[in-house]
């Protein structure tokens, strides 16, 4: 039984080999990032982890330990983003892990067609997170006015009613705002994603309206930038907040089964 296994981060692609130097070992938590060369301008960013720590039964133990986790994502995602200057990233999820080097360069050579238009894809592209969020509790300290400490019970249902009115119309502008800044943002864009599942997801006091991901080629994201801020004026004093992040490696914009959630060979 091997006494390590094959941590896979990302797939490079370029002319020259992609240098590990910056990658300081508090970044890493030690572990020894290596490039292992897959042919034809590919390259694949990998690190040995001990077979003790990584397999089955060490995972599945880890799963559970939710800051466990978050260190070895940090750890992954910051690896990763080294290479975000590449002309082309592919991430790798996390716990992407072979038995040896060898089963990783066979596997990216048998699947070398898929990682292929991928690439061709998101070949100097990043990707961009936007975030508006609906404020509600501003919004009904807005529609409260300048109300007196003392009122009538008719008064008091009379204000709640309109409250809750005004805060309804101002939820429903505010979508509709998100959805035109959606629109405007995607068509600034090469890809968009919206992951509607968190938009879902409503909270107390606030609202996620819109959560989107854009893929932008890398010489336009500075244009892409000034585009949400000319449009996020319009958005003063409704309630919205925007909130832009980036740029990442394209995340959202992946087959997930490239090469494959948590891979490990086995023969």
């Amino acid at each position: 039984m091997t006494d390590s296994l094959t941590y896979v981060f990302c797939l490079v692609k370029g002319f020259r080999r992609p240098s590990t130097r910056g990658l300081a070992a508090d970044i890493t938590r030690g572990l020894d990032v290596r490039v292992l060369p897959a042919g034809e301008q590919l390259w694949i960013i990998v690190a040995s982890v001990p077979a003790r720590d990584y397999n089955e039964a060490a995972l599945a133990r880890g799963l559970q330990d939710l800051d466990w986790v978050g260190r070895q994502a940090m750890v992954h995602e910051s690896v990763v983003e080294h290479f975000l200057s590449a002309p082309a990233l592919l991430p790798m999820q996390l716990f992407t892990l072979f038995t040896s080097d060898e089963r990783a360069l066979d596997h990216v050579a048998r699947d070398r067609r898929r990682i292929e238009r991928i690439l061709s894809r998101i070949e100097s592209r990043v990707e961009w997170g936007l975030r508006l969020t609906f404020d509600e509790s501003a919004a009904r300290s807005a529609a409260r006015g300048t109300a007196k400490a003392r009122e009538s019970g008719t008064a008091y249902l009379a204000r709640k009613r309109d409250v809750l009115d005004v805060n309804r119309t101002r939820l429903a502008d505010a979508r509709v705002q998100a959805n035109r800044l959606y629109a405007v943002m995607a068509r600034a864009a090469t890809e968009a994603r919206r992951r509607t599942a968190t938009e879902a997801q409503g909270t107390p006091g606030s609202r996620v309206l819109l959560d989107a991901a854009f893929l932008v080629p890398s010489r336009r994201s500075g244009a892409f930038r000034s585009t949400l801020r000319t449009h996020a004026r319009g958005l003063a004093g409704s309630g919205l907040t925007v909130s832009l992040t980036g740029p990442w490696p394209p995340y959202n914009f992946i087959d997930s089964r490239t090469p494959s959630r948590r891979s490990r060979s086995v023969s």
